[in-house]
């Protein structure tokens, strides 16, 4: 199955707010994180706290981030599929690899890259969950 993109934010929320390994590793992270999906979808993610404050869904040139997680749709497919081929299991070797893009604020992405990562397993949870009638 492939992932469904765009991803569902308001699913995205119920996810992040009640993962125990994303609140541990994001426990303190002030930050604005912008999420570039291709031209298919992109959001600013606000957490203070390590708490989701805001999923901002419209982004335009002029919002300010701090980490700006991008890459084409055809990477972002790759990264959230199921079960990711090699070097897509992770943002930082799809950048390595793969020309995915992580920037911004290097130290504050280093020093919550547990985080991160566990923000793109659960990226990857809501990309596929199965739909139930």
């Amino acid at each position: 199955m492939d992932p469904t993109l765009p991803l569902d934010l308001t699913r995205l929320r119920v996810v992040l707010d009640t993962d125990p390994e994303f609140t541990l590793q994001a426990r303190h992270l002030d930050t604005t994180i912008r999420v570039v999906i291709g031209e298919t979808q992109s959001f600013r993610l606000v957490l203070r706290g390590g708490k989701v404050a805001e999923i901002d869904p419209v982004v335009t040139p002029f919002d300010s981030y701090d980490i700006q997680l991008a890459g084409s749709h055809e990477q972002w497919g790759a990264l959230l599929a199921a079960t990711p081929t090699a070097f897509y299991q992770d943002f930082y070797p799809a950048m390595l690899h793969h020309g995915f893009r992580i920037e911004g604020n290097m130290e504050m992405i280093m020093a919550y890259y547990p985080a991160i990562r566990r923000l793109g397993d659960l990226f990857r949870t809501v990309a596929n969950d199965e739909v139930t009638a």
